[in-house]
């Protein structure tokens, strides 16, 4: 999976052209930025003979952003209106001049039809404050039909405003060009949230200051225009492949061919308290997508349960974490926490439940996943903590990294992308990108379930050389690991607690297995000391609860002892301090991942310092 640093630099370098268009037509408030995918794909080294799968695609970000890169994609998204979005936002091969021509016709009809009932469509100047419409009063106005009506939010739109555009979709349709009709549309669902309707965007959707009146047509001809501009731009790369599909992202066992996929960069939902259909319902309804609460209902079933209000009686999702200690835990603290404050509500009364519902259907999905992906492939899972179920903590990305280690995954690292104030009780929340790597001798029989503890990740370096290094096939085992496996074998014996060998049986050994032995003898004790975990050869040879390490026994001797486990884990529950990493960016970039490394960001920062409260000093 590893290509030349030359190749992928530049496939980078096309992105300075193309990031003059912005290729925002139309995206989810809480999307992640392109600048996160441009990343992993540099630093995973992906090139045209990769492939991209974002499961969670969304509006389309990590798509967009492959196909700039010339890299293949595959999107797959359960909601019909960014599903239909994403399959809009990659389909470059229209003329920009037809779209624009096509479009001023249609809105110089649709100007006239309006006229003819004494509607102006332009600018209202005070109409949010006086009342004034710009328009003379007229009677029968278009709405939606009662169904429709009765999902929106209400007062998303004004009457007015809602006439005009219905009226304008009219003639979207009449003079429909199948080359550019869905372009068209995909403007005016821009247009109908950001200018349109009364729609405001925080940490919720909610409806902000009511327009009595506003411009319909001009702001779709606007994001018209803003469309031409970005074709005009990503012209050229309109040739590389991105393929779009509406599914469920729990179940692709028979949508994505088997070793397919090089690397996933994706933002599953958080496990929070969150409808994000709210967020796309006023277009999804006046584009015909839903209709009705039915056509609402079945829409969420195919989503990943990550709030009570697509949870459902049948959902069962939760037996994937039925033995995971710590999701259980959560979830029994949530219901806990529920029963002391007297929380009766329905949705309240789904807290837990929902919670469990999320992990497992993540589990489903890890589980899915698998058969798809090439040996050496890397993932990168956008995910935030979350704390809005009675304040119980979640920590999103160890959980998921838990689950997908027991699932045969690697993994590589979670990386920090950036803080957030939880709204209820004003701490800062982590977002983390979850880095795994799928082995490259996969073990497609690991269980579904999850095991019971999450372990420390592994050190996650950006180093193209170190990703080469990981993504190379593992082969026999090194000198290291075979003559420290003998020696261990030649000395066990079923039910002994430790066994002492001299520093001359490293020869031996080494000579006896035809092995060039290193300058400095005692690297290979080192090495099993403090730098690698002994062969599974030996720790197999552990009874549960314990583990076999090596001890100094006296000058040249060692010793295999077995010990109790040692396990050092953070408290979750403990506050963080955030220290700005100082590391000049040569060292960081060149620095490999072994102890030295490590000791030269703990003086660069002055961790020790910080930790200690005390002046500290390197020898």
């Amino acid at each position: 999976m590893a290509h030349s640093s030359s190749s992928n630099n530049a496939l980078l370098n096309k992105v300075a052209t193309a990031d003059k268009a912005a290729h925002d037509w139309y995206r989810f408030i809480l999307s992640f930025p392109p600048h996160l995918v441009r990343e992993y794909v540099r630093r995973f080294e992906l090139t045209e003979a990769d492939c991209v799968l974002d499961p969670f695609c969304g509006t389309g970000t990590t798509n967009v952003e492959c196909k700039k890169l010339a890299i293949p994609s595959v999107g797959i998204e359960a909601h019909p209106m960014a599903y239909f979005a994403t399959k809009v936002k990659v389909a470059w091969d229209i003329d920009p001049e037809e779209l624009k021509d096509h479009a001023d016709r249609i809105a110089e009809l649709t100007r006239q039809r309006l006229a003819e009932d004494g509607i102006l469509d332009d600018e209202p100047l005070f109409s949010a404050l006086s009342g004034d419409s710009g328009s003379k009063p007229v009677a029968g106005l278009r709405t939606l039909p009662e169904s429709s009506a009765r999902i929106l939010l209400k007062d998303s739109i004004s009457p007015l405003p809602l006439h005009k555009t219905l009226v304008l979709l009219d003639l979207i349709n009449e003079f429909r060009d199948e080359r550019i009709y869905e372009h068209e549309l995909l403007a005016l669902a821009k247009a109908l949230v950001t200018s349109i309707s009364n729609l405001h965007f925080g940490p919720e959707v909610g409806v902000g200051r009511i327009k009595v009146d506003a411009s319909a047509v001009g702001s779709w001809q606007r994001c018209i225009r803003e469309i031409c501009r970005d074709l005009v731009e990503l012209h050229t790369y309109q040739q590389t492949p991105a393929l779009v599909y509406k599914a469920d992202a729990r179940h692709l066992e028979r949508l994505l061919q088997p070793g397919s996929i090089s690397a996933v960069v994706t933002s599953p939902p958080y496990p929070n308290e969150k409808d994000y259909t709210r967020m796309t319902r006023l277009e999804s309804v006046i584009l015909g997508f839903i209709k009705n609460k039915d056509d609402l209902k079945e829409l969420k079933r195919h989503l990943l349960r990550s709030n009570t209000r697509t949870v459902y009686k049948s959902d069962d999702d939760d037996r994937w974490v039925a033995s995971h200690k710590e999701i259980q835990r959560i979830a029994e603290t949530i219901e806990a926490r529920r029963i002391q404050l007297g929380k009766t509500s329905g949705f309240e009364r789904l807290y837990h439940r929902v919670t469990k519902l999320y992990f497992g259907g993540m589990t489903l999905h890890f589980a899915q996943l698998r058969h798809a992906l090439r040996p050496g492939a890397y993932l990168a899972y956008v995910v935030g903590d979350q704390a809005s179920y009675l304040r119980v903590m979640i920590r999103t990305g160890q959980l998921l990294a838990d689950v997908a280690k027991s699932l045969g995954f690697e993994v590589v690292g979670i990386d920090l992308f950036r803080t957030r104030l939880a709204t209820a009780t004003k701490e800062q929340l982590r977002e983390e990108v979850v880095v795994l790597r799928w082995p490259s001798t996969p073990i497609y029989g690991a269980p579904v379930h999850a095991h019971s503890a999450s372990e420390p990740s592994q050190p996650y370096t950006t180093r193209r050389a170190s990703m080469k290094k990981r993504t190379a096939p593992s082969t026999n085992p090194n000198r290291y690991t075979r003559i420290i496996e003998q020696i261990f074998l030649r000395h066990f014996r079923q039910g002994m607690t430790e066994a002492v060998f001299s520093r001359e049986e490293i020869e031996s050994v080494a000579k006896e297995l035809k092995i060039k032995l290193p300058k400095n003898l005692g690297d290979i004790i080192y090495s099993f000391r403090y730098r690698a975990s002994l062969p599974d050869s030996i720790r197999d040879k552990a009874p549960s609860g314990k583990e076999w390490i090596i001890r100094p026994a006296g000058r040249s001797k060692y010793c295999f002892a077995l010990v109790a486990q040692q396990s050092i884990l953070p408290n979750p529950m403990l506050s963080e301090t955030k220290i700005p990493d100082s590391t000049p960016g040569l060292i960081s970039m060149y620095a490999l991942d072994d102890e030295k490394a490590l000791l030269a960001r703990l003086r660069y920062n002055r961790l020790i310092d910080i930790f200690t409260g005390i002046s500290t000093y390197s020898l």
